[in-house]
Formats: structure tokens, C-alpha cells, sequence
């Protein structure tokens, strides 16, 4: 489903309430429950192929923003306790999704635009309805979660930095196998882990030309080299829970600037410029499909995109 450039999405829905209803506000399976229910009803076989176990999925989810009417305090304390909160008709809602694979946003794309009145988002006990799907930034800065370009033109820009600064914005954590006690988890966000996670999502999606594999590197290779040469120079970090429908998942939230020691042209230095800002689109660790790992690199600006589709633009679903 991938082209030769591998186009790479990160958009904003806006959603609003059809009647009162409720939802967890945390609850990122139910988040995704509702992605795949809104790509179900504009191609059921894609759905089935997304919700396929054992492999790495090209989408990532945020949770749902804009409950504006309950104090942080309030909200958290909502998230936390699995709590159901009553959405209202006329409340604004947003939900953020990026895809890594042009077919799968086309279908998306094109089944919104035929039957903008059709698609029924449900999340928990309420449905939405989407009046808009904002794909490219506005003139207005703070979009910065919305973002449109590709493999290729990431892998362009492969000029090295001396500092990433990263934010991560929901939980994020790093799953590192089975033990006889149980699962162990990292929640600490060492440069080896960020990047090569983000290497390894990068060599599922990306064309096969602009894979590290394709230069002679490993995903393992470029965590060694992070290991050595890439250190965390400052954070500002807490953790948080992120609760599932059965359990809770703790990680790790805020921010990192990472620094970069030793010899800038070095052939692993230069993919960390690419990485960092794939971050946006591919998402960091554990769960991204469910709200977690939702991230971006804050320092370096996105290039320029050479042309853009016409899917890309801003659609607007008239009531």
C-alpha cells in the first residue's frame, strides 16, 4: 500500500456529540475500537487486515481531547478512577490520528468525503459525527501536531543536530519482553530506546530504498551507536497511569533534550535528524494505537513539503 515516497499523515478530527452520551476520557481502547468502527464503515476488509495481531500496525491514536468543562484536577482524577464523563451536544471535541501508509488514509479520506453525513465515530456510550479533518497546518502555529510529508523528504533533511528536544504528551513506555515475574517495562527514555523504536517503525513502513537496511545499517547498530554517543542532557519528567479496559499501564510524560557527542559524520548521526522528526508520525514505544507515545521532536521544523495532494487539504463537513 506504500508509494515510492511514502507519504505520512498526522491529522486532527473534530468530532461533536449527536446526543448525550459518555465516555472515559483515558480509555485509549476505546479510542481505537473507534478508529477501526469508522474505517469499517468505508472498507470492512481494510479494518479487518488493521485489527490483525502480531504485527506492527501503520496508524497511531491520541485520546481524546476537549472536556474544557471539567477542571485538570478533575479530569485526571476522571481518567485515573476508569470514570464515565457525559458529552453534550454542541461540546467540541478533537482526536488525533497519524497513518504511515497512503492506501489506508485514501480509503479513509475518500469514504469521508463521499458520506460526510454517514460516518458515525463511537467512542464508549456516545457517537460523534466529524465536521471537519484538518490534515496540513494552518496559518495558526499552535497546530503543530498536524503535519503532512514523507519518507522521502524526511530522509532528505539529514543534516545532524547537537540537541533533539523531545515532548512526550501521553504516557509513553518501552515493553522489554517477558520475564518469570511478568512483563518489564523502561520508563525512562534513553536515546538507545527512542531511536530504535523509531528506526524499527521506520524500516517497516519507509520504501525499501530509504531503509537503514538499505545503507548497510541495523535498527541494532544505530541504538549501539546511541548508547554511546547520544546522551540525556536535561529532562523534566513525571509519570502518569494510562488505564486500559482491564488494566492500568504506567510511562513516563514531559521532556527531553537529548545531546549529541562525538563525531557528527558518523553514517549513524545521520539518520537522528530523520528519526527525530518521524517521531511526530510514528509514535514512541508501547501501545502508540491505544493513546500512548503520542510525541514529537520540538526544536527541528518539518521541511518544506515539495507538493501536496489534494487529500491533504483541509475538509470541511457541512451540517
Amino acid at each position: 500500500m506504500i508509494g515510492n515516497r511514502g507519504e505520512l499523515f498526522s491529522m486532527l478530527l473534530r468530532l461533536h456529540p449527536k446526543e448525550e452520551g459518555t465516555v472515559q476520557p483515558g480509555a485509549g481502547n476505546q479510542v481505537q475500537a473507534a478508529f477501526l468502527g469508522m474505517v469499517r464503515q468505508g472498507d470492512p476488509a481494510l479494518a479487518e487486515w488493521l485489527h490483525e495481531p502480531n504485527q506492527r500496525r501503520p496508524y497511531t491514536l491520541g485520546l481524546l481531547q476537549g472536556f474544557n468543562h471539567l477542571t485538570p484536577t478533575r479530569l485526571e482524577e476522571a481518567v485515573m478512577k476508569r470514570e464515565e464523563v457525559t458529552v453534550m451536544p454542541g461540546q467540541v471535541y478533537w482526536l488525533r490520528i497519524t497513518m504511515l501508509d497512503t492506501g489506508v488514509f485514501g480509503t479513509f479520506a475518500r469514504y469521508l468525503i463521499a458520506h460526510p453525513r454517514d460516518l458515525v465515530v463511537r467512542i464508549g456510550n456516545a457517537r460523534f459525527e466529524i465536521s471537519r479533518l484538518l490534515c496540513t497546518p494552518e496559518q495558526d502555529a499552535t497546530q503543530t501536531w498536524v503535519a503532512y510529508t514523507s519518507f522521502a523528504e524526511l530522509y532528505a533533511g539529514r543534516k545532524p543536530q547537537k540537541h533533539y528536544q523531545f515532548e512526550f504528551a501521553t504516557p509513553t513506555t518501552f515493553s522489554q519482553g517477558q520475564q518469570a515475574w511478568g512483563k518489564l517495562f523502561k520508563l525512562f527514555p534513553e536515546s538507545a530506546l527512542i531511536f530504535e523504536g523509531l528506526a524499527r517503525q521506520w524500516e517497516a513502513f519507509a520504501p525499501a530504498d530509504l531503509r537503514l537496511a538499505a545503507h548497510g545499517l541495523t535498527t541494532r547498530d544505530l541504538a549501539a551507536w546511541c548508547e554511546e554517543h547520544v546522551i540525556v542532557s536535561r529532562y523534566t519528567l513525571h509519570t502518569s497511569q494510562l488505564p486500559f479496559s482491564t488494566f492500568g499501564q504506567i510511562g513516563f510524560e514531559g521532556d527531553v533534550t537529548y545531546e549529541v557527542k562525538g563525531n557528527p559524520a558518523a553514517s549513524e548521526a545521520s539518520w537522528l535528524t530523520p528519526l527525530a522528526r518521524f517521531a511526530l508520525f510514528g509514535g514512541v514505544g508501547y501501545k502508540t494505537t491505544m493513546g500512548m507515545g503520542q510525541a514529537r521532536c520540538t526544536n527541528i521544523a518539518m521541511p518544506a513539503t515539495e507538493d501536496e495532494t489534494p487529500a491533504a487539504a483541509p475538509i470541511e463537513v457541512q451540517p
